[in-house]
């Protein structure tokens, strides 16, 4: 019986090897190149890469900057043809190639964090979101993510010369997220909740120092708090509004509701 299994032992193992010799070792199969592609250097087929960018063919230009990166992505160049694939689907500017633009560009960030690209990627990310901000009176879900994803970027690289650009795209995204509780005050003064209006105003003052229309603010604050009876906290607010915002629209009206209520 012994004898019979080294037997068989012996049959199976000279199949295998007759089998592998007839086949032999397989070869890993060469990356398919597109021929276009083939005799590019990489600074040529960048270079094609940002004609096409210029004339605002992402797609096209974004074959390039792919061939580019793949071919070389340890490269100075490499590396920055994958930023630039990013900035293809930015420019798209629909939502779904939004998405995929703050998706590359953390995956830079990811990859290379000491690239002297580090800020301008970041601060690409809260454009993706400032792309995506609704108008004032509607939800501001992305721009509460704007404000996040720009302190973010300020807060990594304080001293970028990208910092002015953030900080302006970031008082944009606050005077929107003010804008936003003004409307919902009006509405409760229209409706006659003013003890809300107050609260709204009050936030609204206390949270967006730099909030565009500020005197207005202060103006429908008074206008709530007269019409609840605390005509004394009122005239501050008025007086507020003669004196720090003289210039104003809401100035001459104010003056008058402090002349009607000392005459009165």
């Amino acid at each position: 019986m012994i004898r019979i299994r080294a037997q068989i032992a012996a049959l199976i193992a000279i199949s295998i090897l007759s089998v592998a010799c007839h086949h032999g070792p397989r070869r890993a199969l060469a990356p398919v190149v597109d021929p276009q592609f083939v005799h590019l250097t990489k600074e040529q087929g960048f270079a094609k890469a940002e004609d096409w960018f210029a004339k605002k063919r992402w797609q096209r230009a974004r074959q390039y900057y792919q061939y580019v990166y793949e071919t070389f992505p340890s490269d100075p160049l490499g590396r920055r043809a994958l930023l630039r694939i990013a900035d293809t689907y930015y420019e798209q500017g629909d939502a779904v190639n939004l998405v995929e633009a703050q998706y590359k560009y953390r995956d830079f960030i990811n990859r290379y964090p000491g690239s002297d690209r580090a800020d301008y990627a970041m601060l690409q990310i809260g454009m993706v979101s400032y792309k995506q901000m609704e108008r004032p009176d509607r939800d501001q879900a992305k721009t509460r993510e704007t404000v996040e994803k720009l302190n973010d970027m300020i807060r990594a690289f304080p001293r970028s010369p990208l910092r002015p650009d953030a900080e302006k795209r970031l008082a944009d995204a606050l005077d929107r997220l003010g804008k936003h509780e003004h409307i919902i005050a009006r509405y409760y003064i229209k409706r006659h909740s003013y003890l809300a209006a107050t609260q709204r105003l009050n936030y609204l003052v206390d949270t967006y120092p730099q909030y565009s229309d500020r005197a207005g603010a202060f103006y429908d604050l008074a206008n709530a708090l007269e019409l609840m009876g605390r005509g004394a906290e009122a005239r501050l607010y008025y007086e507020r509004v003669v004196t720090e915002f003289p210039k104003s629209d809401y100035a001459s009206r104010a003056k008058k509701r402090l002349d009607s209520s000392t005459k009165a």
